[in-house]
Parts: C-alpha cells; sequence; structure tokens
C-alpha cells in the first residue's frame, strides 16, 4: 500500500531511530505517511527532520499528535521507561491512540503493558519484525502481531509499507513470543551451519563447493543461503543485528522456557555456544561474528575464492 504523498489522514511517530527505526522513518516518509520522531540521540533526529520528519520534544508530545505510534527500541527495560516514565506515552496517548511496539520484549511484560493500557482505556499491539536492515529499508519485511483483531485491522494498512509478509498471531505477547522463537531457530541453525562448513574446510572441503551442495540438499537454510555467500564467504561481517541483540533474543527464549518448565536441549546448547562467543567481546559486532569465534575453534576460516 502506498498513501498519497503529503496526505494529512496518516500521522505515526516514531521512537527509536537506530538501524531498524531508521529505516522504517525513510520508508514510511517515502510511501507518503506524515511521520514524526523522537530519540535522545539529536544527531539522528536531525537527520530524519533533513528528510521531512517532525521532531517532536517527547513521547508525551508524540503521543499527543500521532495517533499511531511506534517503538523500535533496544530493550524492554526501555519500552517501559519510554511508556510509563515522565513525560512518556501514556501522558499523551488517548481513546485514538494505538501503540505498535515493534521492540523485540519479553512476552510476559508485554501482557502486563498491554493490561495496563486497557485498564486506562488504551490500546497498543505488538509487532516485533524480522528480515534485517535490507529488508526495512525496501518495506519487506516479516512482522508478526500479537493483540486484539480489530487493533490489528487497523494498523495493518500501516504495517503493509514496512512489511510484505503480515501476520496476526494471536493475543498481546504473541507477537514477541514467536520472534523469540524464531530468532531461536535463526541463531541455533547459524551455528549448527557454521560447526558443519568448518569441520568441512579442515576436512580439505572447498567452502563454496559445499554450500552448493548444502543449498541443493535438505541441509540448505537461510543461513547457508544468505548469511554464508553474503557475509562469511565474503569476510564482510557487516552490523546489521549485533550479537549483542542476539543473544538477548535467546535469553528471552530460553526463560519462556524456563517459565513453562520445559528442557529445550539443542537449543540451550546452542545458546551456550552464543554466550561463549558474545563473552569474547564481540557483541557490537554483528551477530554472523559467532562464525569467527568457531572458526577460531577449528583453526580454519571459511572464506571464497
Amino acid at each position: 500500500m502506498k498513501y498519497p504523498k503529503g496526505g494529512n489522514n496518516v500521522k505515526a511517530g516514531i521512537i527509536g531511530l537506530g538501524n531498524m527505526g531508521g529505516r522504517m522513518v525513510k520508508r514510511l516518509l517515502e510511501q507518503g505517511v506524515k511521520v514524526g520522531v523522537f530519540d535522545l540521540n539529536k544527531d539522528l533526529v536531525r537527520k530524519f527532520v533533513e528528510m521531512g520528519a517532525e521532531e517532536t520534544k517527547s513521547p508525551a508530545a508524540l503521543a499527543k499528535k500521532f495517533p499511531y505510534i511506534l517503538t523500535v527500541l533496544p530493550n524492554v527495560f526501555i519500552v517501559k521507561e519510554t511508556l510509563m516514565g515522565t513525560e512518556g506515552l501514556m501522558e499523551g496517548m488517548n481513546s485514538e491512540s494505538l501503540l505498535i511496539e515493534m521492540t523485540t520484549s519479553i512476552p510476559s511484560v508485554t501482557k502486563e503493558l498491554n493490561a495496563l493500557l486497557k485498564e486506562k482505556g488504551l490500546k497498543m499491539i505488538d509487532a516485533p519484525v524480522s528480515g534485517g536492515v535490507k529488508k526495512a529499508e525496501d518495506g519487506t519485511l516479516s512482522i508478526m502481531v500479537g493483540g486484539e483483531t480489530v487493533d490489528f485491522d487497523r494498523a495493518k494498512p500501516l504495517l503493509e509499507c514496512l512489511g510484505a509478509h503480515i501476520f496476526h498471531v494471536g493475543e498481546a505477547g504473541a507477537g514477541h513470543t514467536i520472534k523469540a522463537l524464531n530468532n531461536m531457530i535463526s541463531a541455533t541453525t547459524l551455528a549448527a551451519t557454521g560447526e558443519a562448513m568448518a569441520l568441512g574446510v579442515k576436512l580439505g572441503l572447498d567452502p563454496e563447493k559445499m554450500l552448493d551442495v548444502i543449498n541443493a540438499s535438505t541441509g540448505r537454510s537461510f543461513s547457508s543461503e544468505f548469511k554464508f555467500p553474503n557475509q562469511v564467504l565474503t569476510r564482510k561481517f557487516e552490523v546489521g543485528f549485533t550479537l549483542d541483540l542476539m543473544v538477548k533474543d535467546l535469553k528471552i527464549a530460553m526463560a519462556m522456557a524456563e517459565e513453562e518448565k520445559v528442557p529445550m536441549f539443542i537449543s540451550s546448547a546452542s545458546f551456550q555456544l552464543w554466550k561463549h562467543a558474545w563473552s569474547q567481546g564481540r557483541g557490537d559486532q554483528d551477530h554472523t561474528a559467532v562464525i569467527k569465534y568457531i572458526e577460531e575453534m577449528f583453526s580454519i576460516e571459511i572464506k571464497g575464492s
């Protein structure tokens, strides 16, 4: 969907102008949405104001002016402060406001925040995304939404400006639940593929030919089809989604399993590898840097010709 250029009928405010939030601002501006922004980093704010966004002085001020409010923040603690703190969103929201919480967050906290807002006659949905910065730029993200059907239906046209695959997966917290589980699978697949590739290289196999076989066979995955050719073999490891963030998401998934008192044998083993790689000071690197950690253990390098 593309809204009419300059149309005043659609107004969305975005809080959090980092790798993902900033690209969402640009995307919505390109789609003709009137966008308000707030971030503690004023250099980022100025950058997007120059593109056509409107600066707001606080979350409350943003909520008063923009009926759709998108939060794209590093963690749930910042979300809570942004919502409930001094000059927070709750001071500016009204019955027409819809909070679209896009942070990868803790589902149980999302449910608490939803209940708190509901008591005050306010509305929210959780709508985390998958696809990284490239898909945020071209508006082809996958977006998984938890919340009331009526709120999902209202938000869907706006979300379609940002994503190619929009899913309503259940009640409040369901979006954040499936996001953590999806990332748990992604992390485990990347680590397992990394170990197999490293062992193959150590045994004398060509990594490019290995990927040709894997991607034509049952071992293929997003990691083998995209991350290895574009990040690992090229040795680029360009920062999009950091190792810090992946470990945070894995902690959320492991905590959910602990709350439910269920074992996660394979995912737990993968989590230990990710935590150890993270402990080596790679947190601010792209999450694919976990492959560098595996390479060091094998004393090899997985690179293309």
